[in-house]
């Protein structure tokens, strides 16, 4: 059975009352003048115990929207994304955002940004080229239409002696109520146990591709041997893997597949086949 506390009491006691007196009204004025005295009372007294609840809930973090501000004794962003350096890296979040699927306030903290300038400046060709397109993202997401992105410069901006980057992204996670946006399938892993949601940009892709079904007929290059003796591997247009049964002499050639099953692992979806004679 459901509460009612006082106040709930004793609004319905003056609505109870205002009923009474309505009944009244039409035997005499004075009733009358008394019940759109009391009723505007009343109507006063109600909007004052709403903002009161409406004051109380916002200040519990219950009624705040993605990105609404909470004023404290520093601004915190509750419902927020947060961004980490693999997401960005990736690149896929720009085409999610574009899409139309990130809608609202998206955080970078600084302890990302300063990882993201770290990869920037590597020695290695390939990762500083990555770095680089991640700032490039990251002005891309400013100018899309629905995305707000943010610099978070609050008191969980900076990393603590020996924390990791990855602690720190889970700490601001739960300190704001956040969705972690990443593509590191550890960072999703331990998130998760510690109560932080987490979207990751692997999952969506893997949800979203068209796999074949059994039965159905490919043409794949074989590129390398799989694990197993005999396998051939290839790849479709979507990066999914082909496993190919005794089709490791035909590699570097196309081949016609039968796909005989698709599985799903933690690392993606591959697709088993074999040869069409």
């Amino acid at each position: 059975m459901p509460i009612i506390d006082g106040e709930s009491r004793a609004f319905y006691a003056v609505l109870g009352i205002l009923l009474g007196l309505l009944m009244f009204a039409r035997f005499s004025s004075w009733v009358a003048h008394s019940v759109v005295t009391l009723a505007t009372t009343a109507a006063v007294w109600l909007a004052s115990e709403v903002a009161k609840q409406v004051s109380r809930a916002t200040s519990r973090g219950l009624t705040l929207l993605p990105g609404a501000r909470h004023e404290g004794n520093e601004p915190k962003f509750f419902g927020a994304y947060i961004l980490d350096t693999s997401s960005i890296i990736d690149g896929r979040i720009l085409e999610v955002a574009g899409a139309g699927f990130l809608l609202g306030l998206v955080l970078v903290p600084g302890f990302v940004l300063k990882e993201l300038q770290q990869v920037a400046d590597s020695s290695d060709a390939i990762k500083r080229a990555r770095g680089r397109r991640g700032f490039e993202i990251i002005d891309h997401l400013k100018k899309i239409k629905g995305v707000k992105l943010d610099i978070w410069e609050g008191p969980l901006s900076q990393l603590h002696a020996g924390e990791a980057v990855d602690d720190a992204l889970i700490a601001l996670g739960k300190s704001i109520k956040g969705k972690i946006i990443t593509c590191d399938f550890n960072l999703n892993r331990v998130a998760k146990l510690k109560g932080v949601t987490v979207l990751n940009i692997n999952e969506l892709s893997n949800a979203l591709k068209a796999l074949p079904v059994p039965g159905e007929k490919l043409k794949i290059k074989l590129v390398s041997e799989g694990k197993d003796r005999g396998q051939g591997v290839g790849y479709l247009g979507d990066g999914t893997m082909v496993v190919v049964k005794d089709a490791a002499d035909s590699l570097g050639q196309d081949l016609e597949v039968e796909v005989t099953k698709v599985l799903q692992g933690p690392a993606g979806r591959m697709v088993f086949g074999k040869r069409v004679e």
